[in-house]
């Protein structure tokens, strides 16, 4: 640290190159089995596999080292040192730390222990490294898992809403009375369970692209319009009014509990490669604090909360309006997942 910088490589690079190549041939069996033709289901399990792989790899040379004898750095061409002397601008805001080097292109970004913030900051001030002060660009409500979901269920619905009741462009409703009769014949004279399966898999390659970080989001909100569209469609069949429809679908829990589980999938892909990946040393100690365990953990959440969705749903074709009744075991559902997410946040906040 007095001298300047210092790193280690804790995995080769072709080690590395396989976290992202062994779950390609799971994927491929996976994909047998669902036959789900959407690519973006794959392609964020392939995301979620391999950072798990990635950071466990990560978590066990770190561990390694860690337990050796000296705890020091070994020296050799898998460490490096960015001398002080060397650092030619850099963005500071007390955890992580911006830099562009000399003898480096690209800039540079390194995420200290609260601990250690301290005497980065004096040995900047002592080599007479010309540092800014980055504070936070965002508002912390606009970086919070809660927050963000809870904003991103908002815009979902107000686009499914305004998609249900303006009027359609140019040939786009013939082009929703095909998606809808194409989806209805997928269900009509199929089995509870046969019924049950095709509502589950819509919903969550529907959630797992809207959960490919950032681009995701653009995918979840053509779902929510489309959605809003079919409503419509749905509407001018039976010949009543959009907003009959959409009460009739906000009453039930069924709809409650789908709509939420995309925002939840869309948010995780977002912070995923964002503020989840910004994890100290000290904390990466912990599996519960990798950014790659709270993708996947969110993505599982998110495929629970559409079973329970997809069961919901289906009960709701067969019991019709007695279905009003399932908010009884739904809010207690919601009650428990809410009660084991504090409890698992508990750990995570205190590593």
């Amino acid at each position: 640290m007095k001298e300047g910088l210092r790193g280690l490589q804790i995995r080769s690079d072709t080690t590395l190159l396989l976290a992202f190549i062994i779950p390609i041939p799971v994927l491929t069996v996976v994909y047998f089995l669902l036959r789900a033709g959407a690519l973006a289901l794959y392609f964020t399990l392939w995301i979620a596999t391999s950072g798990l792989i990635y950071d466990e790899l990560r978590w066990r040379g770190l561990k390694s080292l860690d337990e050796s004898s000296s705890g020091a750095l070994p020296q050799g061409r898998e460490s490096w040192l960015v001398p002080w002397s060397s650092i030619r601008m850099a963005d500071w805001n007390g955890r992580t730390f911006w830099f562009s080097s000399a003898d480096q292109k690209r800039k540079l970004t390194v995420t200290f222990d609260p601990g250690d913030a301290l005497s980065v900051q004096q040995s900047l001030a002592i080599s007479g490294v010309r540092y800014s002060w980055r504070g936070p660009r965002l508002p912390r409500f606009l970086t919070h898992f809660t927050a963000l979901a809870i904003i991103f269920f908002v815009i979902s619905q107000t686009i499914l809403i305004s998609a249900a009741t303006l009027p359609f462009f140019p040939g786009e409703e013939e082009v929703y009375k095909t998606v809808l009769n194409n989806t209805q014949s997928q269900v009509v004279g199929a089995s509870f369970l046969g019924e049950f399966q095709v509502i589950f898999l819509n919903n969550i390659q529907v959630a797992l692209g809207g959960a490919i970080p950032f681009l995701g989001a653009i995918g979840f909100s053509i779902a929510s319009y489309n959605t809003g569209r079919v409503v419509q469609v749905i509407a001018l069949d039976d010949g009543i009014s959009s907003a009959r429809i959409l009460f009739a679908l906000y009453i039930l829990p069924h709809t409650w509990v789908e709509e939420s589980a995309y925002p939840i999938a869309a948010v995780a892909g977002m912070l995923g490669v964002t503020r989840w990946r910004s994890v100290t040393r000290g904390d990466f100690r912990k599996r519960l604090n990798w950014g790659s365990t709270k993708f996947a953990l969110a993505l599982a959440v998110a495929g629970l909360i559409l079973l329970l969705a997809g069961f919901v749903e289906t009960l709701t074709s067969y019991i019709g309006v007695l279905a009003i009744m399932l908010w009884v075991p739904v809010g207690a559902m919601a009650f428990l997942l809410r009660r084991q997410y504090q409890r698992m946040k508990e750990p995570a906040a205190t590593a």
